[in-house]
């Protein structure tokens, strides 16, 4: 049950995500206030019907909250990856300028072409880009292995060590792009604000009143939190992208640092 929810949400584009919740959320509150007129007790009981309501919104923003921090250290780790996986390249392009000519040159070219490819996010879907990209690892590693052969110790180790960190940033970057909010939360965060809009209209009713302009306010807020937490969890889509300029600024030196003739 909870995988084709989750695939349902998946489907609503962001930009519609606002507009589709709100009138989830006011067709909730119509529905609570009907609730109330058919079901509901007397005007004594509003007070409860209140503390209950009380309840709801203060569980609801626990886990708003809760939610939004998760959503955006998600979107902080992939930030911060794309900034240590350039310096990881750049660390293990340097170290490689150390070796001699006939070494160095395909090891930082390859180093190149592979800055060049990760200046895209490594999203799960772009199969051809990562295979790319596993390509040119495999490349590095091999001339890597190649050099570290006719190195001293130290120098050779600094280099494997750049390679392999490079390497481990790489494998976080991608999991990092991958890695979502769990569906659970989603789904239990827009189970909790329906029933608190539900219980809004229940206690409206319960008053006699409707005040449709200041719950349609609330629930457009309510929207708009939502669309930011899945503006945070979708690395993909809409306008809260993050941003790879480390890694192309990256690419652009190495691609120019490539077209100067090598000392012989």
């Amino acid at each position: 049950m909870i995988e084709p929810a989750a695939a349902l949400i998946e489907a609503i584009p962001l930009w519609a995500f606002p507009l589709v919740l709100s009138v989830v959320y006011f067709l909730c509150a119509e529905l609570g206030q009907a609730c109330h007129r058919h079901f509901g007790g007397g005007a004594g009981s509003a007070e409860d019907e209140g503390q209950v309501l009380n309840t709801s919104l203060l569980v609801l923003a626990l886990l708003l909250g809760f939610t939004f921090s998760m959503a955006l250290g998600r979107y902080d780790d992939r930030r911060g990856l794309v900034v240590q996986e350039a310096n990881d390249i750049g660390t293990a392009w340097l170290r490689a300028g150390l070796l001699p000519a006939p070494l160095a040159q395909p090891l930082q070219a390859s180093l190149a072409r592979y800055a060049a490819v990760r200046q895209v996010s490594p999203l799960p879907d772009r199969t051809a880009l990562l295979a790319k990209a596993a390509r040119l690892r495999d490349e590095i590693w091999q001339h890597t292995a190649r050099a570290q052969a006719t190195l001293d110790g130290s120098r050779a180790t600094q280099l494997v060590q750049a390679v392999n960190s490079l390497f481990d940033t790489s494998t976080l970057r991608e999991r990092a792009v991958a890695t979502r909010v769990p569906p659970p939360v989603i789904l239990l965060l827009l189970l909790i604000s329906s029933v608190s809009c539900f219980l809004l209209g229940y206690l409206l009713d319960a008053h006699g009143q409707r005040h449709r302009l200041a719950s349609g306010i609330l629930f457009v807020l309510i929207s708009l939190t939502m669309l930011l937490i899945m503006e945070l969890d979708r690395p993909s889509e809409g306008v809260i992208l993050v941003d790879q300029s480390a890694m192309r600024d990256l690419a652009a030196t190495l691609a120019k640092a490539q077209a100067l003739p090598h000392p012989s």
